[in-house]
Formats: C-alpha cells, structure tokens, sequence
C-alpha cells in the first residue's frame, strides 16, 4: 500500500524540487552586462543608499542604455513606486525570493545592496556587488555583540563576498568593517570612503522640502507649510513587534510634545523604523503624523528642521545639514545591557532628555542649532568632521563612477587591511559535547593571536547544547557558521551525495560538475576571502576536508583524533557506523598537506594503519593544549555552610570530600534536585563515619571506551575494599548495556552512571583517583585535565598511551580486568599524593608542535 504521508507531499517536493533547478538554470545563463539589481531591507521598498544610486543613475546621460531590477517584497504596498516607473522600459520589479528574484540576482551584471541578499546567494564569477550598508554604527554590532555571533552569520557572509563596501570615514571603516564585522586580513574587496549617496538630497533643502511635501500629499498625509519637527527612533527589540515601539507609547509622546511647542508653527511628525513600519502604520490613532516608509528617510531628513532620535545612526546623516539634534534615551541602562553603543551619552553631539518631561523642556528653548552650548557645537562638529567629513552632495556621483567606469584615480578607495598576521581557518568539528569540541576549545584558548588570524567555521545549530559551545569559542577568533545548502542541479547533487559515501576515488568525483558545485559552495559560504592555512580539526566526515580542498589556501591540515582504523572497523550491536564515513575521509588524505595526530604515539599507529592513503611523509602530530584555569575556575565549589572556597582538593578533609562527591552525584542522578554552589543543611546525609574511596570516569559510553571492563574490575576491588564507589559520567549507546551488568553484579549502590554533565570538573576534583579503561584513544583529554587537579590517573596500555601521559605521571596497566583491578585496589588502600603536572611548559611545547605544522 502506497505511503499516503509520501503521496501528500509529493507535489511540494516537485515543485521545491522544480525551484532548485530553475535556479541552476539561471546560475549558468549569462550575465547581462548592463543590468543592475537592486535591493534595501530584504524588499522592503525602494530606500537608503540603492535607491539614491537608482535615481541618479537615472539622471546620467552617459547610463540611459542601462536596465535597473528592484526588488520589493509586497507588490501591493509599494504599488506607488511600481506606477512611478510603469512608463520607464528600463526599470522593472521582481518579488523577493520568487523564481523572478533568483533570475535576476543570478544574470545581474552588478548587484548594489544595503543588508544582505538570502542564504542561498553565491556571487557568480564577473559579478561586481556593491554593498553600501544603511548606516554609521552608534549601537554596537556584529562581533561586538556578546554571544551574539550567529545574528551576524550571513551579514559577514555577504561582505565576504562584496568586490565594494560603501563607508562614510575613515572611522567608519576601522571601527565597524574591521573591528565590529572582523573583515580585517580576510575581506579581499575594496572600501569606497567617498560619502553616503542618500545624504546628497539634503543639500538642496529647497528640492528635498518640495520632494517631502509632494510625497505626503500622494500618499494621502495632511500637507502644510509648518516646520517640521521630526521624531526617527529606532528598533530597540529582540523580535520586530518590541513593547517600546508600540503604538500607545508613540502617541502619548507626541502628544506630550504638542502641549509644549507652537503647532501653528511646528508639526511633530514620526519617521518609525523600516522594520517596524508596517505594524506602525496600522495604528489609526498615529495616522496624521505617520511617514509612510515608501519615503526615503533622507527626504525627511532634508525637510526636518529639527530631529529627536535614539540610538538611531539617522543622526549621523542629519549632521550635514547643520541643524539641531535632540537624543531622546530614557530607557539607557536597559538599552545597554541588550546591546550598548559605541558612543556615550556625553559624547552625544545634542542635549540628551533622559524622560518626556526633559524632551518638551529642550524643546521649548531649542530652535536652532547656535541654541546649544559651546561645548555641545564642538562636539557637534568634530562628530561631523569624524564620521561624515566627504559629504557634499556629490557622493552619488563619485561612487557610481568607481564602482561602473572602475575610476579610481583621485578617489578614496582603499582595499581591505591587513596586519600582517597568519590566515588559519579551522573547522572546530560539530561542537557536541565530546573530546574534540573540548581540544578545539583549549587550541582556541592557547593559540597566539598576536601571530595568527583565526577564523572557526561551524555548521550553525540552535539546540543549547551547541550555543553553549559557540559561546565558549575564545573572543579573539573570527566565529563563522555554514548554514544553507549548495546551490546546483539535482543531478550534480545526488553525485555530491555518492562521493561523500563512496570516496574521491570514486569515478563521480573527477567530474567537472562536482568541481564546479563544491567551488560554488565555497563562494556561497566564504564569498572572495582566503585563507594562508585551513585545518580540518574534526577529520570525521569527508564533507568538511572536501570543502577546505575547493577554498584558496597555502597550504591544509587534518586532524586525526583517534586510531581512525580501529575506528572504521568499531562495531555497535553488528554494525560499523563510521565505515562509509572515514573509508571516504581517507580517500581524500593524499591531498592535504599535513595529516595530524594529536600524540607521538598516535601518529605511528596511524602512519602505520593509513599508509595506503597517503604517503608516510605528511603524517605528522601535534599534542592537545589544556586550559587549566578554565578547569579549575570551573572544579572548584563554594560550601556555605563550611564557611570556604574549595579550589584545592588537597585542602579538604576526606570525609567532607567525600560527603560532596556523595550530594553531586546524588542531584546529577535526581533530576528533581538542582546543582548549586552552596551546600546547606542536606549535605550532613551524605556524612559517613569513613570517607569512601572514590574512583571516577568520564566518556562517551561506547564501545571502544569499554566502560564494561572497568566496572569488572571495580566489582573486584569493591569484594576487597567495600569503602570503594565508582562514579561514571557520560552517555552513549551502550548506557543500558552497562546498567544491566551494574545490576547483574550487585552494584546498584556503589556504581553510578549520571549521565552527559556540562561540568565533570567538579567531580573529578572530589574522586580520589581518576580511571581510564580505553581499547585505544588519541590522546584523551581527560587525563590532563585529572592531572591538572591533581587526581592521580590509572590508565589501560592503549596503542598511543606513551604519548597521551607526560613522562612519569600515572599508572600504565595492561588492559586486562585483573591487571586493572590490582592497580585500583593497591590505590585505594595506599592512595597517592597529589599529583604535580607542569601544565604551563606542556601547553607550550604543545603549541610549539602545532605552530611547527601551521609555519612548515
């Protein structure tokens, strides 16, 4: 019987499948010449800096032969502009993200935007794209943003791959492209510091009071000749309908404003963000002072005599023509803690009004801009002379004659800056919580970014365990998300597919089509940026290293975290999940330079298991770098009621350590109890007349790990020394496999799986002894990180050991239940000291191996 769920989606995935290959189509017809596309908030009307560019363009005799391509997102409400131009052959409009959209973004000689174009946008060789930006930064943004990276993904997608950013100064370009955005050493385009087109229409104020008044009366507003008093704030929230700009608030403003002012002479009128504009637009009761947001703001800006704002950078604009500027912020240490500003209320080259009452009183005393104090006009002017120094009407011009006639003698076009330091772009692998997020994490930490530039590439997620990795990426890297998928045929991609399985020996990858996807893909993510050294720090999966070999790089590296043979051939309930994967990661080994484990003694067991996928030559290795202060901040533990700071195990009395290894792993199992950092009254059940004698594990419950062998051994030790407990932290597929031998052996009391833990440190930091059980590993973190706590480590003799322990610290056992046994029973009746680790001369002869790879 046929699947009826299939049946019902059968048509949807037909014509999404119709969609894809449309857009393929287009992405190989040829580029048409003299046709620019433009587009200014995702559609939402013909605005800002493109739409300046539009019209002038329009009024140059030397560009009549030229096709212009608009891109709107309701043709209905912008129905006005689209009858503006009904008798122009030259202009047409296209829906965003309809077939008609893809077509033109594809075959546009020259694409101009002020945002950003969509995910699946790759620039296509011969395109020339001009972002301009849609204003001077006064809130923070970008990277500037704590935690706030992912919001910036496709924004820094999109200058990557711009041939022209716009800025307004010199300023501009450093503080937000370079700094906020991170473009410095990567961006490969040019930046045009010649002006802002927009702001040319304020210099005719005559031209720009008629445009207004002619624009008002076709949109249906009341029309007059009083002053205008002009009201922009911008979006201040999280999600586009933000209670401070509701409706209520805007109109009792207004109203409070009109009891104070001259209405016969002055007209409050409100310019509301683009973003919110269209719920705006729909409160009657705001109707008679409302802009419609079909008119560009500079318009408004050039007929304003007076401008009330924010955090807006519309005043930047409304510098040029030298008339007052009120800030009106009452809301300012709320403001700061979502997103702050780079420019401090006393910098602010305006009287601020921290309340309505404050606003109404400015007002009343301000007309012109010779009203304010000495002290304020300074400060209005050197803003002017930072920010907006080339405004003079004339920016239009210049930039049209840059960015279409490539005139660049005289002008103010600059390429991207460079300091100097290494390009290394790292793919930091899937950031689950596992061991190689946690060697990515401390690599980030130790690197030198006085000598390297660090870009870290993530597939982007929104599940918190992944959010929480991405916030614990170091600061001082440049974190950058793949999202969206590759562009191509079906065809093209179902052969993409059977490579990744089968392996590049597979006939399908020597295909021009294939060569071409992956180059696209590229594009799509990276835009024109390159890199001096890209590493695959997962190794896992071929996609990663498959698509670092189709970006211009120096040279590439690939991590090998394991004994990656013994990893393809690891079977779970009958079947080798990693196979396909690593067979056809393998096959792409002989094109990378370096192919890196992370221990000596790992390098010759993979040199050794591998050689037949790459010459013996570029197998290399590199140590793991621990962060110690990171562990211990995260170990230590405030007990109230003891009245101390735990940060030292070797300051703290058996039994109570003990007493709270006992409460940790008792709310870990509870899911009704919550961990806190104080201990109260509770923590005298778990008092005991002897201390228990703890041992601890952490790893991935599978089978390679052989967690089976350690709770054997511990039930030896446990028959001998019934003082003993063993704790495990992890999860994986074999957890019920090994809860059922904890029962089968009686260990129910003493044995304890609490599951996948953000923070083990803590207690590692209350074990006595620190237990490994592996077949074989890479080099686990783990057991550094005992180390760093100083917890002695018993380890099994796996393949690479000698080089995942530093000389002369641990227990080596052969990896026989016995052998283990005796090693853990002769530590709980004659337990170690406090185990001394130099983690400061490890970190840096580990970091010396990896520069030695990085720098070959």
């Amino acid at each position: 019987m046929p699947n009826l769920s299939s049946a019902k989606t059968l048509p949807r995935r037909i014509k999404r499948l119709a969609r894809t290959e449309l857009r393929h189509y287009w992405q190989k017809a040829p580029l048409q010449p003299r046709t620019i596309l433009y587009e200014s908030f995702s559609g939402n009307g013909m605005l800002c800096q493109p739409e300046a560019i539009f019209r002038h363009l329009l009024e140059r005799s030397d560009f009549q032969d030229y096709k212009h391509v608009w891109v709107l997102n309701d043709f209905d409400r912008y129905s006005e502009i689209i009858v503006e131009f009904a008798d122009n052959p030259n202009v047409k409009f296209v829906k965003y993200l309809t077939n008609s959209y893809y077509r033109a973004l594809s075959t546009s000689k020259y694409l101009i935007n002020n945002v950003s174009f969509p995910t699946q946008f790759a620039k296509r060789p011969g395109q020339i794209y001009l972002n301009t930006w849609h204003g001077i930064p006064l809130k923070k943004m970008g990277y500037d943003i704590p935690g706030r990276a992912a919001d910036a993904k496709n924004i820094v997608r999109n200058f990557l791959a711009s041939d022209y950013l716009l800025s307004s100064s010199p300023a501009m370009t450093e503080e937000m492209y370079m700094q906020a955005f991170k473009l410095c050493n990567i961006f490969q385009g040019k930046i045009i510091e010649e002006g802002n087109p927009r702001v040319d229409r304020q210099f005719d104020a005559v031209a720009a009071t008629k445009e207004f008044t002619e624009r008002l009366r076709k949109s249906g507003s009341a029309v007059d000749d009083r002053k205008i008093i002009l009201y922009a704030p911008t979006w201040k929230g999280e999600s586009y309908f933000s209670p401070h700009n509701d409706g209520a608030s805007l109109k009792a403003l207004v109203t409070k404003i009109e009891k104070q002012i001259d209405t016969s002479k002055y007209r409050v009128m409100i310019k509301a963000h683009q973003v919110v504009s269209e719920a705006i637009g729909k409160i009657v009761s705001l109707k008679e002072y409302l802009i419609p947001n079909s008119m560009p703001t500079n318009v408004a800006l050039g007929a304003a005599d007076i401008l009330i704002t924010d955090y807006s950078s519309i005043f930047f604009d409304y510098l040029s023509r030298d008339r007052p500027v009120i800030f009106y912020i009452p809301d300012l240490e709320d403001y700061k803690r979502y997103r702050d500003l780079y420019v401090g209320p006393d910098e602010l080259p305006g009287p601020v009004a921290r309340s309505s009452k404050e606003l109404v009183d400015i007002l009343a005393s301000l007309q012109d801009l010779n009203d304010v104090t000495p002290e304020r006009r300074s400060k209005y002017l050197a803003m002017k002379e930072k920010y907006v120094p080339y405004e003079d009407g004339e920016a239009s011009n210049r930039i049209v004659d840059i960015v279409l006639r490539s005139h660049h003698d005289g002008m103010k076009v600059k390429p991207g800056h460079t300091d100097g330091r290494q390009r290394i772009l790292i793919y930091a692998g899937g950031m689950i919580p596992n061991g190689i997020t946690t060697s990515a994490l401390n690599l980030l930490d130790n690197i030198d970014y006085a000598k390297y530039d660090v870009t870290v590439l993530c597939p982007f997620s929104s599940t918190a365990e992944q959010q929480h990795s991405y916030a614990q990426i170091n600061p001082k890297a440049r974190l950058m998300f793949r999202f969206g998928t590759f562009n191509g045929g079906y065809v093209s991609n179902s052969l993409r597919l059977n490579v990744l399985k089968n392996g590049s020996n597979n006939w399908a990858a020597a295909l021009q089509n294939q060569k071409a996807l992956w180059e696209s893909e590229w594009k799509r993510c990276f835009g024109d940026a390159t890199f001096d050294h890209m590493i695959d720090f997962s190794g896992y999966t071929p996609f990663w290293g498959t698509l670092f070999l189709h970006g211009p790089a120096k040279s590439r590296s690939i991590w090998l975290h394991n004994d990656l043979a013994a990893d393809a051939h690891r079977s779970i309930e009958g079947n080798k999940p990693l196979k396909d994967g690593l067979y056809a990661t393998f096959s792409i080994y002989k094109k990378f330079d370096n192919l890196v484990s992370v221990s000596q003694g790992l390098k010759e067991i993979n040199e050794s298991s591998l050689q037949k996928w790459a010459p013996n030559a570029r197998f290399c290795s590199a140590s793991n770098t621990v962060n110690a202060s990171k562990i211990r901040k995260m170990a230590s533990l405030k007990i109230k009621s003891a009245k101390m700071k735990i940060d030292d195990r070797g300051n703290i009395d058996p039994i109570l350590r003990s007493a709270i290894m006992g409460k940790l792993v008792a709310e870990l199992i509870d899911p009704d109890l919550k961990i806190s950092d104080d201990f109260t009254e509770d923590l005298k059940s778990h008092i005991t007349r002897e201390p228990f004698f703890t041992f601890f594990s952490a790893g991935r419950l599978s089978p390679e790990k052989n967690h089976s062998r350690l709770i054997k051994a511990f039930s030896m030790v446990h028959q001998v020394n019934p003082n003993t407990r063993l704790v495990i932290a992890g999860d994986g597929p074999l957890r019920q496999l090994l809860e059922s031998e904890i029962i089968e052996l009686g260990l129910t009391e003493s044995v304890k799986l609490v599951g996948h833990t953000k923070n083990p440190y803590r207690l590692m930091n209350f074990a006595d002894v620190f237990v490994l059980s592996s077949d074989y590993e890479g080099q686990p973190m783990v057991l550094l990180e005992a180390l760093v706590l100083g917890i002695p480590v018993i380890t099994t003799s796996f393949g690479s050991v000698s080089g995942a322990l530093p000389s002369d610290v641990g227990k080596i056992v052969p990896p026989q239940v016995g052998n283990l046994a005796a090693a853990m029973l002769d530590e709980s009746l004659r337990p170690s000291s406090n185990v001394y680790f130099n983690v400061r001369k490890y970190n840096q002869r580990a970091v010396k191996e990896f520069e030695q790879i990085i720098d070959n």
